[in-house]
């Protein structure tokens, strides 16, 4: 054995090393065994990871060659997983990403998954393949192969492993994006629930959480039953998500972590949900108000993030169904009424702040109690005349709905 482990590693070694070597093509082709299929692979994929015009890569015949390979040592994980490797280095390209599918690169990993689902470093490779190839696969393509099915079954399998979780809720997420049939097959097979509970099992994990919520809010924004099954699985964990990493300290340790982005994902999730009563009630009761309140007090200068929680906070107040408009806590108006003063300057989302904003006072004055909020804050009526007057405008009658309960204006 370790003469054969000697000998393949000086084979990687020379097909690797600056001397011109063309034969690797025919090592793929004629009868090479395993673990020398291997070596090749790997050798492909370091020379182009290493290239620095990747212009110069035979995408077609090194593809047409890793798919040989994956046919011949259709049980070989170590094969397998390297021809993953390439095809997802080479689909970073837009250009390669396509020849690779039209060579039925996209099949053959799909085929390969669903035969190999119980190793779970070849699964996250596999993954990782399909999240650059699925945006240049046709649809038909991947209906036939059942991918919704064969995704979950990988995902189901590792209950325990948050990286499978998190690899394949990227890969739900670019699936479901590219046709509504898909987001209905993972809503029916157990998708939402599966990543739904992935995201309460490893609440520690920020990446999890940031995929669960781009996950759900693709899959939620179907049809209102399935939304309404969804919301059943996916609100409180969202919230729970949501919560456990929205403040500046918890994310500044975090690799590239971006918390406006984080925050804002996970409020587009929960405004998605919002829309459906039984999940609009979910929410209010496990503290999504007091949840988007704390979010604006601690980025209240950030205007684009503050869009996504008015919006988020504006569905949750106003229940269409039963129109009815939830009575808000003083600290909910403060909140609101201090972003407003805060995103007065000439900004490019100044006027989209302010806008929201007055949207969400007016519907605020549906309710007798919070007309009284209102009428006590002492920084209202001015600032919704005021930006009336930057804007010229009155939001649609907006503004000029919210002043109409100021006494203090009427006088």
């Amino acid at each position: 054995m370790p003469d054969q482990l000697s000998r393949l590693i000086q084979r990687l070694h020379t097909l690797t090393s600056e001397q011109e070597n063309d034969d690797w093509l025919v090592e793929f082709r004629e009868g090479a065994s395993e673990d020398e299929t291997a070596v090749c692979l790997l050798a492909n994929l370091k020379m182009i990871v290493q290239k620095d015009d990747d212009h110069h890569i035979d995408t077609l015949s090194l593809t047409s060659n890793v798919l040989w390979a994956m046919r011949k040592f259709s049980m070989s994980k170590p094969v397998q997983g390297a021809a993953c490797d390439i095809l997802r280095s080479l689909s970073v390209n837009n250009h390669k990403r396509l020849e690779v599918c039209q060579q039925g690169g996209t099949t053959r990993i799909i085929s390969a998954l669903g035969r190999m689902n119980t190793d779970s470093t070849f699964v996250c490779k596999a993954f990782m393949a399909l999240e650059n190839l699925i945006s240049g696969a046709d649809i038909d393509v991947l209906t036939a192969n059942d991918t919704p099915q064969v995704l979950f079954n990988a995902i189901d399998a590792f209950p325990e492993s948050v990286n499978v979780h998190i690899k394949g809720a990227a890969v739900i997420w670019h699936l479901s994006s590219r046709d509504n049939s898909f987001k209905d097959a993972f809503v029916r097979n157990g998708a939402a629930r599966l990543i739904s509970e992935a995201m309460t099992r490893f609440l520690p994990s920020q990446d999890l959480q940031q995929k669960g919520f781009l996950t759900i809010w693709s899959l939620a924004t179907r049809k209102a039953n399935l939304k309404n099954e969804i919301g059943h699985y996916a609100t409180l964990p969202i919230i729970n998500g949501l919560a456990a990493h929205c403040s500046p300290d918890d994310l500044s340790s975090s690799p590239g972590g971006d918390r406006q982005q984080f925050c804002q994902e996970g409020l587009g999730a929960l405004k998605c949900l919002s829309t459906s009563t039984p999940n609009k009630r979910v929410l209010v009761e496990h503290g999504a108000i007091e949840l988007i309140t704390r979010i604006l007090w601690l980025y209240s200068e950030d205007d684009s993030l503050c869009i996504a929680a008015l919006s988020a906070l504006s569905n949750i107040c106003v229940d269409v169904d039963s129109n009815q408009v939830l009575r808000i806590s003083s600290d909910v108006l403060d909140a609101v009424v201090y972003v407003m003063r805060t995103h007065q300057n000439v900004k490019e989302n100044v006027k989209e702040v302010q806008s929201i904003v007055i949207v969400l006072l007016r519907n605020f004055t549906f309710s007798p109690s919070n007309c009284l909020l209102l009428q006590e804050n002492p920084f209202v009526s001015s600032l919704v005349n005021n930006a009336m007057v930057r804007f010229n405008t009155s939001f649609q009658g907006r503004a000029e709905d919210v002043l109409r309960v100021l006494p203090s204006l009427v006088q």
